[in-house]
Parts: structure tokens; sequence; C-alpha cells
């Protein structure tokens, strides 16, 4: 019943690791902020670097400021070392929501960009973003290395929410970014790809996608006609042809070998993310036959999302809707078997009841230490009849005494019947 690798006992599931394993600056549960340094032409030969950020709205301090509440966070950057500064910024951005609802929101409330001007090059540089109220904020030392953009150049993809083209490398971008670079699985998005490039023609783009080095998308791109040598292009991602976890956006001008790559991030469902292919389908090990599962993880890179696409479409109750509920409620389980059935070193999903919940959803019924032989071992057993249609009894153990309860050999036989039962 299981695929993919196993997760350590931790949050289930947990952005933040992804984000920080792909090298994006991330603060932690207290401040879940999200961002990444974007690179396009400034002016004569200098360097636009953006820093973007994606923060929810419970990192921030709201205080009231009828009609609604209002909170604030700096942004601090210096780059460049204390003997010889490059640059410096400072900001302090202010949020205003209406309700004091909004003040929990845990997604993606608030999306900001600053500008730096920087000469090509690498530099040591520090970057602080705080709530001003509770102090509490990102504090991360980097290396920022500046390209330099020459006649031929192309910058690397960039993901954004909006985007309008510019007519000369002296004028500042004109685009909103999106700081995580995260689409969800099979959607339709408002993120486009967006790339700028230096070029004396009319040259083409090679755009491609690429998992694990293997290419799963690719499409070749007409940059907007321009007066000058910088051009831009903005697409849309083929979404279908996406399957979930971190993938290379790939550019190249056509003809050449210049060349440049940013991550783009495809999550199963809205903050469920994973690092790779293998770490999203461990997400679905639940979710349907093994034969199933298997064959989606043996699949070619280039048809891997069109055939998740169509185990996910099966399993749903309802296509008329917009969401799949049986996956709704299938991420629900996990997130609740997580707080119910955790073990010393073993998440609660992975353990035998919280297979089971995850599986089958919550017993009809729960019979408790039934054993009377005496000594450590205590018993559980879960009785399921109106949920499946049928009759299911399930007992799991305690031999240790301590809260790792075991599914018996005939409760597993019964368990594997059952599913094979509601998957005909």
């Amino acid at each position: 019943m299981s695929i993919g690798p196993t997760p350590a006992a931790e949050r289930i599931p947990n952005p933040l690791r992804v984000y920080e394993g792909l090298g994006f600056l991330t603060g932690d549960e207290r401040f879940a902020v999200v961002g990444r340094f974007v690179f396009v032409p400034g002016p004569a030969d200098s360097s636009y670097a953006i820093l973007t950020l994606s923060l929810p709205n419970n990192a921030l301090r709201f205080r009231r400021a009828p009609p609604g509440f209002v909170a604030r966070y700096e942004v601090d950057v210096s780059v460049g070392d204390s003997a010889a500064a490059v640059a410096h910024l400072n900001e302090t951005q202010e949020v205003r929501i209406r309700t004091f609802r909004e003040t929990a929101r845990r997604d993606e409330s608030v999306v900001s960009q600053s500008f730096l001007t920087l000469p090509p090059g690498d530099y040591p540089a520090h970057v602080r973003v705080s709530d001003v109220a509770s102090g509490v904020g990102l504090n991360a030392d980097l290396e920022l290395s500046v390209p330099r953009f020459t006649v031929p150049a192309i910058t690397a993809p960039i993901v954004v929410y909006r985007a309008r083209p510019r007519s000369t490398r002296d004028l500042p971008p004109r685009f909103i970014l999106s700081p995580r670079a995260t689409i969800d699985f099979g959607r339709e998005e408002d993120s486009k790809i967006y790339i700028e490039l230096l070029s004396e023609g009319e040259q083409s783009v090679v755009l491609e996608v690429l998992q694990g080095g293997d290419t799963v998308w690719s499409d070749t791109l007409a940059p907007e006609p321009g007066q000058g040598p910088l051009r831009s292009l903005s697409a849309a991602l083929d979404t279908v042809s996406l399957p979930p976890g971190a993938l290379s956006l790939h550019a190249r001008l056509a003809g050449t070998e210049i060349a440049d790559s940013t991550t783009l991030l495809v999550a199963l469902a809205p903050d469920w993310l994973a690092a790779d292919y293998d770490e999203a389908l461990g997400y679905l090990r639940y979710a349907g036959p093994p034969q199933a599962l298997e064959g989606l993880r043996d699949a070619l890179p280039r048809d891997r999302a069109r055939l998740l696409h169509a185990f996910w479409s099966s399993k749903d109750p309802d296509p008329e809707t917009v969401e799949n509920e049986f996956f709704q409620g299938y991420f629900r389980r996990i997130q609740e078997a997580n707080a119910r059935f955790g073990e010393t070193e073993t998440a609660g999903w992975l353990t035998d009841r919280g297979a089971v919940y995850v599986t089958l959803g919550p017993p009809d019924e729960v019979l408790r230490d039934l054993d009377a032989r005496g000594g450590p071992e205590r018993s559980q057993v879960w009785l399921y009849e109106e949920s499946l249609g049928f009759e299911l009894r399930l007992v799991f153990t305690d031999p240790s005494g301590t809260g790792a309860f075991s599914l018996t050999a005939d409760s597993r036989r019964a368990l594997a019947a059952a599913v094979e039962t509601l998957n005909r």
C-alpha cells in the first residue's frame, strides 16, 4: 500500500521545507515568508535585481484602524560588505484588510517586490524582512550573482501574475511577480511566463519544461516586435502537461547556446507541495489501488501529467464542480491522521491507524481495550458498516503499551479485501 519515499515525522504538508530546499528565501512557521531575487536588464550596463516576497496575513500583527485593520512590515536589503557597500534598500510596507477574519489567512495574502539597480558581479548580501509590531521575521545571508546583459542575451523565465512589455532597459519593469513560482496541478492559472531578450534580429525563443533532466513540455515562441534590441514575450504554460513537483523552466535563444533557467513548482493541491514527482506520488499512496499508483510512478516523463489527470478525474465524485471533493477529503484526512495518530518517530498518516483513517475515513464505532488477559497489551477494534456499505472489523493491538497500534494479520488481509472492493 506504499509508494515513493517516506517523509520524516513532520508537519504534512510542509511547503517551507520544499521552498528552502530549492534555494528560495524562507522564514519559519511564525513568519512564513517565501521570496527570491529576479534579474532583468537595467540602465546602461547595470541590472535590475528585484526581491519579490510572499507573505500570509497571519505572519503579521494587525491593529484596528477603522474601517478595518492595518499591519506593517519592513524590508531591508544590504548588498556588499561593510568595507565596500554596493547598495542598500529599506522600505516599510503597509497592509490593510477589512475584517478581523482575514488576519488569520495562511495562504499567499501579501505579494510585494522591491527594486535595486546593481552592476553585474558577485556580492555578499543580507536580507531582513520583519513584522514592525512584533519584530518577528526573516534574516538571511546569501551570495547574490548579478548577471551581465549584453547583446545577445536572455533572462531566465520569470513566473508572473501580470506583465507589460517595456521598450528600453532604462524603464523599470512593469510586472507583478509570483514570488513562490507555484501553480496548482491541472488548474487554469493566472500565472504566466515572462522573458526578456537582447537581440539585433527577430530571434525566437525555445522554452522547455524539464523534470529530472527529461523534457515534459516545449514550445517555440516569438517575441513582441520592438524598435531596439530589448524584446519581451509572455506565454501561458500548458498546465495540463505539467506533472507535480519541482520543474526547470529553460529558455534559449533559437539557434544559439545562450540560455537561462529558473524553477517552477506544481503543487498537487493548494499548499500540497512536493520537491519531486516521486514525493508527490507518495502523498497519494492511499488514494487508489497499488497497480494504478505503480503505473503512475513508472510513467515516462511526458506521460506523467496526462496519466495523473486521468487518475485524478476518475476519483472526482462531481465533475461539474471546480473542486475534486474526493481529494479535498483525502488531504484533510491526512492532516487529521497526523494530529491524532502520530508516534514517536512516525507521522500519524504513516501509522497503521493513520493509513486506515486516510483510506476509509473515520470508523463508525471504536471499541477499546477488549483484551482481558492482563499484561501491557492493549487493543482497539474499528467497526465500519454504514459508511462503507458493508461490514468491516479491524483489530489493532499495542503489544508494547506505548501507543504504537498495529493491525493484526487477519485485519490486514480484511483491509486489503475491503480496499479492492471499494476500487472496483
